[in-house]
Parts: C-alpha cells; structure tokens; sequence
C-alpha cells in the first residue's frame, strides 16, 4: 500500500469513528504505519473529521516528530509512537471515547467476556490500566506498557485504546470493545451473566485471526 492509499484510508476510517459513535466531534485519534516502518501516519489535532483531507494526515517519526512542515500532530502522538516501539506487529492504533466503554473505565471494571465473537477477537476481557495522567513526559510508555500484548485496553476515566496489524483490524478491536461493554451493561442489569470460557476464547481467538474468511 503506498502513502497516499494510507493517508485515504485514514481519512474513511477516521469518518467511521464518528458514524460508529466510537469518538465525537474532533475527539479521539488514529495513527497507522507500513510493516515495519520507523515512521507512523497519525490525525491532526483538532481538525473535524467531516473536512480532514489526506494531505493533513501528519507523518512523523516514531520519537513524535513531524518529518515534513504541516499541521500540528494529534497531543496522543506520544501514546501512538511509543505502542508502535513496543509492538513491531502493530500497524494502526485508535483511540476511542465509545459511551459504554468509556463508562467502565470510570468505575474501574473490566469488560467481560460474554459473547464469543467479540471476546475471541479481543482475546478475553479487556482490562482496565492504571490511571496515567495525561501530557506527561512518560504518558506514552505508560499507556504501551499498559497495553502490553493485548488488542484494547481501557484508560481510567477515559476510553479506549486499540490496536491491529492494520487500519481494519484496529477498527474492529474498537468496535468489539464498544459491543462487549453495551452487551455487558445490559446483561448485568439483568442478573449475573455467564463468561466465555478462556479455553473458548482461545479457540475462536486462533479461528478468528488465523482461519476464517478467504486466505
């Protein structure tokens, strides 16, 4: 995929975020980057997604620093380029503000695994880290070490970090995060919901990446 096909890309899938009601208004952020690649394509701060062309997509090394003059990078730049250095299979990174994510991140709950599919994308539940104040010097190691090797993590107080070997698979995480945290709000409300066991989710987790659909 060449720059340009990238820089598109992120422009339809940072639309997406806003139709999905994955983030609102200029919240939230997307960076993605080639296999491999010392540099990482990430949304400009504050610009609407609606009138974001594929020029103001910003493209910067992976300390965080524009490679070329433009518009000034997403302020998450530092959290994006530090999961990029600790997670070389990672190619696209978004971060959310989803409503029922974002409301267990408040009280500190992880989201259960409950429904195969999600859950098998996922991995398992999806943890809540440790609060990490935001604009701080170490915030990005903080969030990619929080991360770890897992496909989303919950920010305290905040939303949703995800991520993918490409722009899709990082969208998708997103999307599973937000279906599983509505699916659990609703079932708890219900009575005591019963878990995906972990040796499902391992299965459906190697069915779901490795096996299904066309390869």
């Amino acid at each position: 995929m060449t720059e340009g096909e990238l820089r598109d890309q992120m422009v339809s899938f940072a639309r997406r975020m806003i139709t999905t009601g994955l983030v609102r208004g200029t919240s939230g952020n997307l960076s993605a980057r080639e296999p491999g690649a010392e540099t990482c394509l990430i949304t400009p701060s504050g610009v609407d997604y609606d009138s974001m062309k594929a020029e103001d997509v910003v493209l910067v090394d992976l300390s965080g620093r524009p490679v070329s003059p433009g518009l000034k990078p997403s302020v998450d730049t530092p959290i994006h380029v530090a999961i990029y250095r600790a997670r070389p299979d990672a190619g696209a990174c978004i971060h959310t503000h989803s409503l029922y994510a974002a409301a267990f991140s408040t009280v500190g709950r992880e989201i259960p695994p409950l429904i195969t599919e999600s859950a098998g994308y996922l991995g398992g539940a999806v943890r809540v880290m440790e609060y990490v104040p935001p604009a701080q010097p170490d915030t990005g190691e903080l969030v990619a070490a929080g991360l770890g090797r897992g496909r989303a993590v919950l920010l305290p107080n905040h939303g949703v970090i995800a991520v993918g070997e490409t722009l899709k698979k990082a969208f998708d995480a997103a999307m599973a995060v937000e279906e599983g945290a509505n699916i659990a709000y609703i079932a708890l409300q219900l009575g005591q919901p019963a878990l995906v066991t972990d040796a499902e989710v391992a299965r459906m987790h190697e069915f779901i990446h490795f096996h299904y659909g066309q390869r």
